[in-house]
């Protein structure tokens, strides 16, 4: 196979060199780099970089395996990263990574395009994949500027992580500059970071950890949660640290729902509060929020949930967050009314709990209306 040499929007795409050892080792030190390509070895040498561009990248192309290329700028030489097609007589599946030098200027999205543009235009390639490990947004942000589709998700298995999954055919290729909504931007940003921790006032928003388990059990054991909620009971520590180690860490990843621990100035749990994307609703949100028995009456509920409506149309570009509560759950209501969210009224069967309908009622925050302080 020969590789091409591509020049487009300042960038030159070109067969590796024996001189890129050198930039190639001090990028692959870049520890996120090495989260989303596991298969880098680690610690990564000099020799590892010189056996990729010398002997692995050249016997992957003459074998026509994958056609692999440097990203380079096009007037500097300077490698700003690496793009390749692999198995490209079949179905091609784009893969790229970016020099920690050179983020932030859209390279892996421009560096794509432009091979993309090649393989469809004079290879007549019908269909590019990617896939990225979930929880990968910039990888994800980019694949979607380009125009690639998502199609699903490939489950976990031992040792593989689950990962994304989209195709892209000619006729959906994007122009260059084109961009997605601004909230899908800012949801990437904010989901490919740590989960965050937001001070609200005496009260402290955090990530679940393993030590709240006991206080969440005994929380998600009492009736009146149980009630609304839907919780299952009995409800046992072996929940509680799946919830805490696998649901909101996995929630996170997908960047679907972002779930908050409140916990008082000592660190003691005191109830739960959580904002999740609607599907296919990337400004819209949903709010839930559950107080410990112990902990009722003191204002936790309102304080939480203010706080975590300012993150998230900070955070998240979130244009409106609707609160919906199973018709008859007053002590939700006052808390969402409190916050400032205007009562739209009843949806009829729209609530599932326990594999009952059930009606609800729904209020809402806008971007254009203020939290109430």
């Amino acid at each position: 196979m020969l590789a091409p040499e591509i020049n487009f929007d300042g960038l030159l795409l070109r067969p590796w060199r024996a001189a890129d050892a050198d930039a190639v080792l001090r990028a692959c030190q870049d520890p996120v780099l090495h989260r989303w390509a596991p298969e880098l070895p680690w610690p990564y040498r000099r020799q590892d970089a010189e056996h990729y561009v010398g002997v692995l990248a050249p016997a992957e192309l003459a074998a026509g395996t994958v056609l692999g290329l440097a990203i380079t700028d096009e007037r500097t030489g300077e490698l700003l990263g690496s793009i390749a097609l692999h198995h490209p007589a079949e179905i091609p599946e784009i893969g790229y990574w970016v020099s920690p030098w050179a983020r932030g200027h859209r390279v892996s999205e421009r560096a794509s395009r432009a091979l993309l543009t090649w393989a469809f235009t004079e290879q007549g390639v019908e269909r590019v994949d990617w896939k990225a490990t979930v929880g990968n947004h910039p990888s994800r942000l980019t694949a979607l500027r380009l125009g690639f589709r998502m199609i699903g998700e490939r489950p976990a298995t031992a040792g593989t992580p689950a990962k994304w999954l989209a195709s892209l055919t000619p006729g959906n290729l994007t122009a260059a500059g084109t961009d997605v909504p601004a909230p899908v931007r800012r949801q990437a940003h904010t989901f490919a970071a740590a989960h965050p921790t937001l001070n609200a006032g005496t009260l402290t928003l955090r990530p679940p950890a393993d030590h709240d388990v006991p206080a969440i059990v005994e929380c998600r054991s009492d009736p009146e949660v149980a009630r609304w909620f839907g919780v299952p009971q009995p409800y046992t520590e072996a929940d509680a640290l799946r919830h805490v180690r696998e649901n909101v860490p996995r929630r996170w990843a997908r960047g679907s729902e972002a779930v908050f621990a409140v916990v008082d100035r000592g660190d003691a749990y005191q109830g739960s509060v959580d904002l999740r994307i609607l599907p296919g609703e990337t400004a819209v949100g949903e709010v839930g929020f559950l107080v410990s028995p112990r902990a009722r009456g003191r204002g936790h509920a309102t304080a939480a949930l203010r706080e975590i409506c300012r993150w998230g149309f900070a955070a998240l570009g979130l244009a409106r967050i609707q609160w919906r509560a199973e018709v008859g759950n007053e002590a939700s209501r006052r808390v969402a009314e409190k916050t400032g969210f205007t009562m739209e009224g009843t949806l009829r069967q729209a609530l599932e709990i326990n594999g009952v309908r059930r009606d609800c009622w729904v209020g809402s925050l806008v971007t254009s209306a203020e939290v109430v302080p």
